[in-house]
């Protein structure tokens, strides 16, 4: 093995059990909600069903993901069924390759041999991946973020070297991308900014090979309808008001610094943040804020001194790339997450990485001001990560869905074909909201109707009925009703 070849394998060690250990609740949380949806509707499936996958989707998918959604769940459900554990761990695999792929990328675009470097411990920093590994849906952007970042590479490395096959590989992966997720839409403006920074074939002729990635946007942005299939549900409906869309954006970088999601529910307007914020996680606001202060300050103020040598095509262009990818997003202001920040990320940890490397190289006390500020970033994303192990949506459902789901085989290991179960509520659970409801409400959720029992005894046929989601009907054998009672460990 070659010593960079080695360099290379013993970083790749280090990392992961930098990701193992900094991120090791995640790894060990169970399924929840959207996970039980979408291994659900391949619980009967085989091999055979994929080709019908990429033709249609199936029953109650909305978007058309079937690399990311139907090929992968299929083939994880039938290797290791409800274990949870291979599947965090793909996760993180492959927030480790792209890792490596954003490494590649800049490497290719920056004359400046730190940048790669820095970019690369920004990324492995952000407090995005212990999101992506509780939402193990996440996949579907880890996957397209994987293809999409390929694509840019093989793209470059196309306009660079004139070789046809890279452009062929670079059009193949782009569809891929689009196969894992629709907002790989995106990507051929991406690659009308890389045409435009990477030299190497004329202006003509990148313009003339740059052209099919738009026509094939164009043709499944039409095929399908991606935007016009939107759900019907208010939340999913998009907003164009720019106060709206500026929101929007100003979360997704305030995430992307690194501070929990959970905080766009403690705001109140004037950008005030409730009194309850302060009350119930004063210890994070004390630590993470004047933190948060200091961070965006130094962001602020060395891009400021540094204006000129920052103000180069690269620095732009991924500025650039961080606004088209996030684009898709903005006009939802309902319904945002930090899930979708799979691939912007990649450029806001590039965006740093080249601001720290201009830093690093102006002198050796700007170096340490470099590990202060990684340093402060670390942090920041340290105590984010630990507060979404408590608070985090996907945490705390997978929680419960986990003692849901040993309590429902203890009590019933084995049951009928076709049983029917009746899950109420827990006299003693708390009065939290109207609009959170009752324990059999939460469980709902929690269990994704009945997509999580019909998994567990692998029947399709169970039906699950909640109290309060409304009377059983008349017609149901009340003599073969299985009652639950939905109890969680909060």
């Amino acid at each position: 093995m070659s010593s960079s070849k080695s360099v290379t394998f013993v970083s790749f060690i280090f990392l992961s059990f930098f990701l193992l250990i900094w991120l090791n609740k995640p790894v060990n949380s169970y399924f929840s909600q959207d996970d039980f949806f979408h291994l659900r509707i391949i619980m009967d499936k085989g091999v055979a069903d994929i080709p019908s996958f990429f033709v249609s989707r199936l029953e109650g998918q909305t978007f058309y993901r079937p690399i990311s959604r139907e090929i992968y769940n299929l083939i994880m459900y039938k290797l290791y069924g409800l274990n949870p554990l291979p599947f965090h761990i793909v996760n993180l695999i492959l927030i480790l390759v792209n890792l490596k792929l954003l490494f590649l990328f800049v490497k290719l675009l920056s004359q400046n041999q730190v940048a790669p470097y820095l970019t690369a411990v920004a990324y492995l920093f952000s407090s995005v991946h212990s999101i992506e590994l509780y939402y193990l849906s996440s996949i579907q952007t880890l996957l397209m973020t994987a293809f999409a970042l390929l694509s840019c590479i093989y793209f470059v490395k196309f306009i660079k070297t004139k070789i046809l096959n890279y452009y062929l590989g670079s059009i193949l992966l782009f569809l891929m991308a689009l196969f894992c997720h629709e907002s790989a839409l995106i990507l051929p403006g991406i690659m009308f900014l890389i045409i435009v920074v990477v030299k190497g074939l004329s202006l003509k002729k990148k313009i003339i090979f740059i052209f099919p990635t738009f026509i094939l946007m164009a043709l499944y942005y039409l095929s399908l309808g991606q935007a016009t299939n939107l759900p019907s549900q208010q939340v999913y409906q998009p907003i164009l008001q720019p106060k709206v869309i500026l929101n929007s954006l100003s979360w997704y970088i305030l995430w992307s610094f690194g501070i929990p999601e959970m905080l766009v529910d403690f705001v109140k307007p004037g950008l005030v943040l409730k009194k309850e914020f302060y009350l119930w996680y004063g210890y994070y606001a004390k630590t993470v804020f004047p933190l948060l202060l200091i961070l965006i300050t130094g962001f602020l103020f060395v891009t400021w001194r540094l204006k000129k040598p920052l103000l180069s095509r690269n620095f732009i262009f991924f500025i650039t790339c961080f606004l088209i990818s996030i684009s898709p997003f903005l006009f939802f202001p309902q319904h945002k997450f930090v899930y979708y920040l799979g691939f912007p990320i990649v450029w806001f940890s590039a965006i740093l990485g080249l601001i720290l490397s201009e830093l690093w190289i102006a002198g050796k006390i700007h170096k340490g001001a470099v590990v202060l500020f990684l340093l402060t970033f670390l942090i920041i994303s340290n105590q984010t990560t630990v507060l979404n192990s408590k608070t985090y949506w996907a945490a705390k459902r997978a929680k419960s869905a986990e003692v849901l789901v040993r309590q429902f085989k203890k009590d019933h290991p084995t049951i009928k074909k076709g049983s029917v179960f009746y899950v109420t509520d827990d006299p003693n659970y708390p009065v939290i909201s109207k609009e959170w409801g009752t324990s059999s409400k939460q469980a709902f959720y929690i269990l994704s109707g009945s997509d999580a029992l019909q998994l567990l005894y692998k029947d399709s046929s169970i039906k699950v009925y909640f109290e309060a989601l409304g009377d059983l009907p008349k017609s149901l054998n009340y003599n073969s009703l299985i009652s639950f009672t939905a109890k969680f460990p909060y």
